[in-house]
């Protein structure tokens, strides 16, 4: 191709590209004009209504579901109360009637290192066929308020080793050598004087003493069940007994037996083996399961 000829084309070409070029600004400013309008005044609208419609929708059903779930919460709770009432009388029945409540001057004993510490017995204050409390004044450790007015006794409804308490009853940890399991220990009141405990217990006694209250109304609940209920009467939710002291295990216990295992009571010293207990609705489904089959 000859220059003349190949400068023409040039030109030519040249022309058509910058046209080609106008053409495609153009493309993409109306692309773009008509990507905006699609999206944000034709689809954007529609979407949100769609959004809130499906909030609207999800809404309903979560609303529907949590009215549904609440309702059947409190039909649960309302069902669970003849459950736990039963599960506490058991609590009742299990109780180790046969321990010795009595409190003993040996209920406090000092370490070595205490013994030089001021000690003083003031004998029982409040005794009972379940409850027996006796009056201590102590010393510790402190500068300053370092006697104190103590409470430490033996209750059947509470062990002091947190053992599923029927009743709670104060524990104050800071009372140096208080027996094993004693509960209640409770300080009722610190001074720098004998004299002053003397004085607040006279004035006072038990109105200071809030558990007190808690304790006779476990008392006589525990009297009414003695009254109304039998052992046999949730013979349906035992599991294990003992058969040398009638200790029993229930299905409200986390018991996970491999094959063959058999639970040993936790009262006896011997730690005796106990009874697997069969109920009649549960020897009622086992002759049922071997007539049709079942496994």
């Amino acid at each position: 191709m000859k220059g003349k000829e190949l400068a023409q084309l040039a030109l030519e070409n040249k022309k058509q590209s910058e046209a080609l070029g106008k053409d495609i600004n153009e493309l993409r400013d109306k692309t773009d004009i008509e990507t905006r309008r699609l999206q944000y005044d034709v689809y954007q609208p529609k979407i949100r209504d769609i959004e809130e419609e499906c909030r609207t929708e999800v809404k309903k059903v979560q609303d529907a579901a949590l009215a549904l779930h609440n309702l059947k919460v409190e039909q649960v709770k309302t069902l669970m109360i003849a459950v736990h009432t039963v599960e506490r009388i058991l609590e009742f029945f299990r109780l180790d009637t046969k321990q010795d409540l009595k409190t003993t001057d040996e209920d406090v004993k000092y370490s070595d290192r205490h013994q030089h510490y001021y000690r003083e017995n003031l004998g029982v204050v409040f005794s009972d066929q379940y409850l027996e409390v006796r009056l201590f004044i102590l010393q510790n450790d402190k500068p300053t308020n370092k006697y104190m007015l103590v409470l430490i006794g033996r209750c059947l409804f509470d062990n002091g080793l947190g053992d599923s308490p029927l009743l709670k009853l104060p524990r104050d940890y800071s009372i140096n050598g208080a027996a094993w399991g004693a509960c209640p220990q409770q300080i009722l009141k610190e001074a720098s004087d004998v004299k002053d405990l003397h004085t607040w217990w006279t004035a006072h006694g038990f109105s200071k003493v809030n558990w007190l209250k808690d304790y006779l109304t476990v008392k006589s609940e525990y009297e009414h069940i003695l009254k109304t209920y039998k052992v046999e009467d949730f013979k349906d939710f035992l599991t294990w007994m003992c058969p040398k002291c009638d200790y029993f295990n229930t299905v409200f216990e986390s018991y996970y037996q491999r094959d063959g295992e058999v639970q040993t009571c936790p009262r006896c010293e011997d730690k005796t083996p106990m009874a697997k207990l069969v109920t009649a609705k549960q020897q009622s489904l086992s002759t049922q399961e071997g007539k049709y089959g079942g496994k």
